[in-house]
């Protein structure tokens, strides 16, 4: 039976790749009267990753409501975001007390909430990988590293941001580089001997970020559970920041923790120590073993979809993570196949819907967080300088397209 009358109800599906994306696409196809199989390379690390995300609370609140995430999910929600330069002193300048909500989540946390969300008939295979997929007439054929190979009627490509699925489809895709990257760090809470900005952040609910020539940090809390199960709170912070001397970045791959050399931690912690002002330093300060470096670069694709295929999450469009979207984008694709799912006529019919949907809105998300990093990275206004109506003028620019130049004839480099 041919993708075009394939009936989406009754079909089997494969999706490579067990993560937010994976998850959540699993639990949409399941309600679609689809048997699913999911396949996972990593065998349980996932559940250990504990960066911080940032969803929408109107997503959060519907991804509860609907069963992709289980009651008392935890986040910590944000009521704004308050941004500070250095002036000097040592709790430097508060520019701008930014309003807006949003869900701050850990990593670890949100996927283990999805995937206690499967539902019992989905397959969730891991520490299996799929190392080849074969597009047929009639079948999908997921060659699989060390096993027999599955035959499905429709793949979705779920894995990443070096997806195979995408490879095949888009075998001329590659990703942009920035030519900037971002530290990160996280750890919990109680391991902070000063306070005071952590104690801020809680008592206003607002995240913090700090604006610097050629950059700027963002600190949040995300919640964690101890090994009792106990609720606690992470200090998650991150810096975009020009590429450190000695490291060149021609491919889209991070460095670890545990991988970052002497020598570019020691530019991270000065990177701290000029910019940062001392109070708020403890929220941005790591040790050399949990800090990571991220080369920023997106990737664009077309279309999501192809012959019995499709495409979601970062697999299908990696846009820089200034616009925050990562997960929201793959739960949002997946919230959407569930929808269109529902009324769909056929595969033919639910992947054109889908197709013409979400390739608009990854577009739209990589052209936005180019303008991000123009205006807070390659392109800082004087931070310090400016009053909350510059603020503001200045980021309705950034999310419009019109940029405001704040430098006049100056260059950048002599505003410091």
């Amino acid at each position: 039976m041919g993708v075009r009358v394939m009936d989406v109800s009754g079909s089997n599906v494969g999706i490579v790749g067990g993560s937010i994306a994976g998850c959540a696409a699993a639990i949409a196809i399941d309600r679609l009267g689809c048997s699913v199989t999911v396949v996972e390379r990593s065998s349980g690390a996932l559940r250990d990753r504990g960066s911080g995300i940032a969803v929408p609370i109107p997503l959060r609140d519907e991804l509860v409501a609907t069963g992709y995430l289980p009651e008392g999910y935890a986040s910590w929600l944000a009521a704004g975001r308050r941004w500070y330069a250095a002036d000097g002193s040592a709790t430097g300048r508060l520019c701008w007390n930014q309003p807006g909500s949003a869900a701050t989540n850990n990593w670890g946390v949100l996927w283990r909430g999805l995937r206690e969300r499967l539902p019992d008939a989905v397959d969730y295979v891991d520490g299996t990988e799929v190392d080849e997929i074969r597009i047929e007439p009639d079948h999908v054929r997921l060659g699989v590293r060390g096993g027999p190979d599955r035959d499905v009627d429709v793949v979705v490509g779920a894995d990443g941001y070096r997806s195979r699925l995408r490879s095949l489809i888009h075998p001329e895709s590659r990703p942009r580089i920035a030519g900037y990257v971002l530290w990160r760090g996280n750890f919990p809470a109680d391991r902070l001997e000063d306070t005071a900005a952590w104690q801020e952040v809680l008592d206003t609910r607002e995240w913090l970020t700090v604006g610097f020539e050629g950059g700027h940090g963002v600190m949040y809390p995300i919640p964690d559970f101890d090994a009792e199960g106990e609720e606690r709170l992470r200090v998650n912070w991150a810096i975009y920041a020009p590429v450190p001397d000695g490291l060149t970045v021609t491919e889209p791959h991070s460095i670890p923790p545990g991988g970052v050399a002497a020598d570019w931690y020691e530019q991270y912690a000065a990177l701290v120590e000029a910019h940062i002002p001392p109070r708020l330093r403890p929220v941005f300060t790591s040790p050399a073993d949990e800090v990571s470096i991220q080369p920023i670069y997106d990737e664009l694709v077309d279309t999501y979809v192809g012959a019995r295929s499709l495409l979601i999450g970062d697999a299908a469009t990696l846009a820089r993570p200034h616009t925050g979207s990562g997960a929201t984008k793959a739960l949002q694709d997946a919230r959407l196949l569930e929808t269109l799912g529902a009324t769909a006529t056929s595969w033919a019919d639910l992947l054109g819907q889908y197709d013409a949907d979400r390739t608009a809105v990854g577009r739209s998300l990589v052209e936005l967080g180019r303008r991000i990093g123009r205006d807070q990275v390659e392109n800082t206004p004087p931070w310090r300088e400016m009053t909350s109506a510059d603020y503001e003028a200045w980021a309705e620019g950034t999310l419009s397209g019109e940029s405001l130049d704040f430098w006049g004839d100056q260059e950048p480099a002599d505003a410091d």
